[in-house]
């Protein structure tokens, strides 16, 4: 473990736990589709996170569940938005160009899937 690393104790949850809920998906999974390369995890950069939290003063990100090709599991995507202080969905943003103002997306999709970037010796993974 990286002791540089201290999270904070709001909303953390027990290694047990995690491993347990992570199995539970696995086992899930695994009965729908036999390939062993089935998605178990999205990798987000934290570069992206800071900027998704910057890009608009929001108390929280909502993940949505998306899949790129209809019916491949291996497409399976998060899509992320801010999410403004009555709980709605922030979709798009207005910004000033040199002309006029338009409405840029603020709507996210930079998660790698796992296992195309993962820990494979993670728990959490097996």
């Amino acid at each position: 473990m990286n002791n540089q690393i201290v999270p904070g104790a709001q909303d953390t949850i027990p290694e047990q736990l995690a491993v347990t809920i992570t199995t539970n998906w696995r086992d899930y999974i695994s009965k729908h589709d036999p390939d062993p390369n089935y998605i178990r995890a999205f990798n987000i950069p934290m570069v992206d996170i800071k900027e998704l939290a910057e890009f608009y003063a929001c108390p929280s990100v909502r993940a949505y569940l998306a899949m790129e090709t209809p019916g491949d599991i291996t497409t399976l995507k998060i899509v992320l938005v801010p999410v403004d202080a009555n709980g709605n969905d922030i979709l798009s943003v207005p910004v000033k160009t040199d002309a006029n103002v338009v409405d840029q997306s603020s709507i996210y999709d930079f998660t790698s899937p796992c296992p195309q970037l993962c820990d494979l010796n993670s728990p959490l993974f097996q």
